[in-house]
């Protein structure tokens, strides 16, 4: 085979060039993103009821639902939050379920308990969640003139639906400031006076707000459509209706009520800077490119700036992941092409041939383009993943060409020609290098199949790895072996330094001459070995299990935080406090961060979709990394410093990174049980505990103080006089305070208003406006609430957590100075067993803690399984059982290595360095199977075990310096944490380093002892059995 591709170099050159061109064709189509999409197929069922307090929702919505939907298959965790007036419970499913399927299953079981739950809620809503729609820009509108509200109204009809309309583009949310509404504000006294419902008004008001379409009024000669209008056109149109007929003459609903073209009530704030704004958020689907999406959305936006809004209007940017992941990927290319540029660099000066080295180079081009198409066939994208297993394959893929190449050159040394030299090199090493790249293949398949969220990140980075290695290997068997045929010259080392400047020569001499004393030293060595072989393999071993004890200090967690340039400040006030207070409480907060030198953009927002007026965030935006002194990481962890105790706020920093729903601190414990009160005291207790420990920061616990309520309890006897019942009682309140919006809304254009009916703003300001609250009955007599009902205080809790079907409160915490995964051990080990649940309480870690059990688990099992394919890869290459296991030997060496560097690089153990690790399995055998496989071959031409040990340690050292080199300097640019996001990669590549190190230094020493000590012995047991 290999004399064919010598022997047709056309054939073989068109061959690797059908290759190269396919990857050319696809790089441009694939996909740019910061890290792999991650399918978890996540249902939720969303219920809205206006009103309703969270223990009401919880008994009347959401334990039915849960009942109901519990019975669906495949169900990984059920958990539901409860908040005033809304319901949300989501389900999250096994990985590879379909969530379409699993969705409509789900809809069916809500379908069926709809009838149990209350008539006027809102429908319940049913569907797929997708984690990866993240927004991915958002803007801040800010003008000195105008007044939110306007810029809002201008933002919603000028510029949302354009940006919704960009390919990409899942949706925008505006928030920061209310809804224009039509407002009906009522004046009590006047209804009393002509006898008029509040009721009546509401009817009337729906009543005339409507076109009902007549038919056709028909001839001979024509058709002619019929139609009632109604529809109110403008202000005035609401004002001339007429509510009641009062002694004869109409009462118009101006006469009992202002009417005014105005907004909803105040419940969100945002500013940027300081400065008062309306911000818009832009989420992406899944599956698509985000660096794409968002040069479309900004692209619009620059174009919308001048066509659409008005010129006062300030656009800003406070988030925007493109620029990152331009960064993060452009810093790839650069540790990829640096790497590579060193491991050629090694090449030369071990080959000394110029020509020698740029063969060998061909070698990772070709594999890399090659392995686009591979990457576009899969559907996967350039992201951390895929291109941090690029530039960690640079370092592996020229070694199969440098091995060859190296044996190719000492063939021709010995006296054949460059066509004979090529071929038997390349047959001699065949086994060899199948057996490594099928080792690599055996070790990064497993790392691409693994299971759960971490499976799915990291299919990617294993598969492409694999890819990768596999073209390199076809490449090392076919083009270099044709190239070294017709291209290296004969010659000797005279003639061949001729050409070289004087310069070149000398460093290529001390290179060779330190290279040859180092050989003489470990000719030496092994020599004094092979007299002593049980005594040098024992301290190997020793040395092996005294690092394990240091494993202790290694610390753990999900994945280190990477400096993206944008985290975010999460504040929350007392409950029950107004949008007013909380504003004025976190302004001090946005002015502090934005005097930071580092700090591009503060934008706080407060009170925006789901959350209470009480909670905001701040979202902090960065200079670019290269124009700031400190990175984000110690950025965050002085403002946590600053901002541990803030009068009237808890603060938290988070960096919005680790994945997953809900909260991003790395540390949360769910406690579990059906009292409320006595969970509460059971995570107050744990908080306690945690915040005792030193390294814990932002720690609190998700169920808040309760909040005040008013409670209006209705006397029936007395209301049953006029008549009244406790639903229209209610209906009456709720109107008075809430507002309440006619069914029929109010048209301009395409947008529709809600008509609200409501008491004026001082008239709903505290208990006593509620007493004196005068109530319709529809006969239209007045009563005072107070006089047919108890109106006094209480309280209730502010929202529900629930996990499978019970109540939960979640404890969390942040670190600084310790990893995460000290103080959850700590949590498990000592706190839990310190509180004494009793019977029915349980705990449970959640979020990143939960991820990262799940997550190393799977890991060891790929571990496992990586080195059982490996064993059973090298058997069948060497058709032996025990062969192998001598290869195996050098997988513990390269622990010492691996823990070692990530203790002086001060890392943790985290995903990318477990990754780093089982890729470690792959490498490190490499050097054995050289070793071994030359002794053997000698042995077969008549050699003793000795001889044939010491030549192949002797001959064998420089191609595994050079690979062993080449890998490592490939790898140096990642270790180093050079560029953006390098945090990420760091680890691996130091894990990589270090163990790389450790096993070829000890391999080279331990690994051919024990096979000699093996060999003999085998020698010595099988040959008197008449072998």
């Amino acid at each position: 085979m290999i004399g064919t591709f010598i022997k047709r170099p056309v054939f073989t050159t068109m061959f690797i060039l059908l290759l190269v061109v396919f990857g050319i064709r696809c790089y441009p189509e694939i996909g740019v993103d910061l890290n792999p999409d991650v399918d978890l197929p996540i249902v939720s069922v969303r219920v809205t009821y206006s009103g309703a307090s969270p223990q009401e929702m919880e008994t009347l919505v959401t334990k039915p639902i849960e009942n109901r939907v519990s019975q669906v298959s495949g169900i990984k965790t059920l958990s539901s939050t409860v908040l005033e007036g809304y319901s949300e419970t989501v389900l999250e499913f096994n990985i590879g379920v379909d969530p379409q399927v699993k969705a409509s299953e789900v809809r069916e079981k809500v379908a069926s308990v709809r009838k149990a739950l209350p008539d006027d809620i809102d429908e319940p809503v049913t569907q797929t969640v997708d984690i990866n729609s993240r927004a991915i820009v958002a803007y801040t509108f800010a003008s000195p003139s105008r007044s939110r509200g306007e810029i809002r109204r201008i933002v919603e009809d000028n510029i949302k639906d354009e940006l919704q309309m960009v390919e990409g583009v899942s949706e925008v949310t505006v928030v920061g400031a209310s809804q224009r509404a039509i407002r009906i504000v009522l004046k009590p006294e006047k209804l009393a006076e002509y006898g008029i419902a509040y009721q009546t008004v509401r009817s009337k008001l729906n009543a005339n707000n409507y076109n009902t379409p007549g038919g056709k009024a028909k001839n001979d000669a024509m058709e002619i459509t019929v139609r009632t209008l109604g529809k109110y056109n403008n202000i005035n149109d609401i004002k001339q209706v007429v509510v009641a007929n009062h002694t004869g003459r109409p009462v118009y609903i101006s006469e009992i009520a202002d009417v005014l073209d105005s907004w909803e009530d105040e419940d969100t704030f945002a500013s940027a800077n300081g400065v008062p704004c309306v911000m818009t958020f832009v989420r992406k689907q899944s599956k698509t490119n985000t660096v794409d999406v968002t040069d479309n959305v900004n692209a619009k936006m620059e174009e919308l700036k001048h066509s659409n809004l008005p010129p006062d209007i300030i656009v800003d940017k406070v988030r925007d992941q493109s620029n990152y992941i331009r960064d993060n990927i452009a810093d790839v290319w650069n540790a990829i092409l640096f790497g590579g540029f060193l491991a050629l660099l090694i090449t030369y000066l071990f080959l000394r041939n110029f020509r020698a080295t740029i063969i060998g180079g061909l070698c990772i081009p070709t594999s890399i383009i090659a392995t686009f198409f591979m990457m576009k066939v899969m559907g996967f994208t350039l992201n951390n993943m895929s291109l941090m297993a690029l530039s960690l394959a640079v370092g592996i893929l020229i070694d199969d060409a440098i091995v060859v190449i190296e044996n190719i050159f000492r063939h021709i040394e010995m006296g054949q020609t460059p066509f004979v030299a090529a071929k038997e090199a390349t047959e001699e090493l065949t086994l060899a290098i199948l057996a490594t790249s099928l080792s690599l293949m055996a070790v990064f398949v497993p790392i691409g199949n693994m299971g759960e969220t971490i499976g799915q990140f990291f299919k990617q980075f294993g598969l492409t790895v694999a890819f990768a290695v596999a073209f390199s290997t076809i490449v090392a068997f076919s083009l270099t072996p044709m190239v070294s045929a017709y291209w290296i010259k004969a010659e000797t080392e005279e003639q061949s330094s001729k050409e070289r400047t004087h310069f070149v020569q000398r460093a290529l001499d001390k290179f060779e001459a330190g290279f040859q004393s180092v050989r003489e030293m470990y000719d030496s060595l092994m020599a004094w070995a092979l007299e002593r072989p049980k005594k040098v393999v024992a301290v190997g071993i020793i040395s092996l299990l005294l690092n394990l004890l240091l494993l202790q200090f290694v610390g753990t967690e999900f994945q280190p935080t990477y400096d993206s340039g944008e985290f975010s400040v999460n504040v929350k006030a007392l409950i029950g406090t107004s949008l007013q207070k909380t504003v004025e409480l976190a302004k001090p907060l946005q002015q502090e961060i934005s005097q930071l030198p580092e700090v591009k953009i503060v934008a706080l927002n407060i009170g925006n979709g789901r959350n209470p007026v009480n909670q905001g965030s701040l979202d902090i935006r960065l200079k670019p990394s290269n124009e700031r002194e400190r990175s984000m990481q110690q950025i965050m962890d002085d403002l946590r410093g600053r901002f541990q105790n803030v009068e009237g706020l808890k603060v938290t920093v988070v960096s919005n990174q680790g994945g997953g729903r809900g909260d991003s601190r790395p540390v949360q414990i769910g406690l579990r049980g059906s009292n409320i009160k006595e969970l509460k005291n059971y995570a107050q207790q744990l908080a306690d505990m945690i915040r005792r420990t030193e390294g814990a920061t932002d720690v609190d616990i998700s169920d808040s103080e309760e909040q005040p309520e008013i409670v209006v309890k209705l006397d029936h006897a007395k209301a049953s006089e006029f008549g009244l019942d406790a639903t229209e009682v209610g209906k009456v309140i709720e109107m008075a305070i809430m507002g309440k919006s006619t069914s029929n809304s109010y048209t301009i254009g395409d947008n529709d208003y809600d008509i609200i009916l409501q008491l004026e703003q001082s008239q709903r300001t505290n208990i006593n406006d509620v007493m004196n609250l005068r109530i319709s009955s529809s006969a239209g007599q007045f009563i005072r609430l107070g006089d047919i009902a108890d109106v006094r205080y209480g309280s209730g809790p502010t929202r529900i957590e629930r996990e499978d079907k019970q109540r939960q409160i979640v404890v969390y915490a942040n670190t600084v100075g310790i990893s995460p995964g000290d103080l959850i051990g700590k949590v498990r080990d000592e706190y839990i067993p310190e509180l004494n649940l009793p019977p029915g309480y349980n705990y449970k870690m959640i979020g990143q803690a939960d991820n990262m059990a799940r997550s190393f688990k799977e890991v060891y099992k790929a571990v496992i399984l990586a080195i059982v394919v490996v064993y059973m890869v090298l058997a069948a290459q060497f058709e032996s059982f025990s062969q192998p296991l001598i290869i195996m030997v050098s997988l513990p060496f390269a622990i010492i290595g691996a823990i070692l560097g990530l203790l002086v690089a001060g890392q943790t153990a985290n995903m990318m360095s477990m990754i780093g690790f089982t890729m470690l399995l792959g490498l490190v055998t490499k050097n054995a199977i050289l070793l071994i496989d030359y002794a053997n071959q000698e042995r077969e031409k008549g050699m003793s075990i000795r001889e044939a040990v010491l030549l192949a340690c002797s001959l064998r050292l420089r191609p595994i310096l050079m690979t062993t080199l080449s890998t490592i300097l490939g790898m140096l640019p990642i270790a180093l944490g050079i560029g953006e996001g390098a945090e990420l990669r760091q680890s691996m590549g130091v894990v990589l380093i270090g163990g790389l190190t450790t096993s070829t230094l000890l391999t080279l020493v331990v690994v051919p002892l024990i096979y000699l000590l093996f060999e003999e012995w085998k020698a010595k047991n099988y040959v008197q059995r008449g072998e």
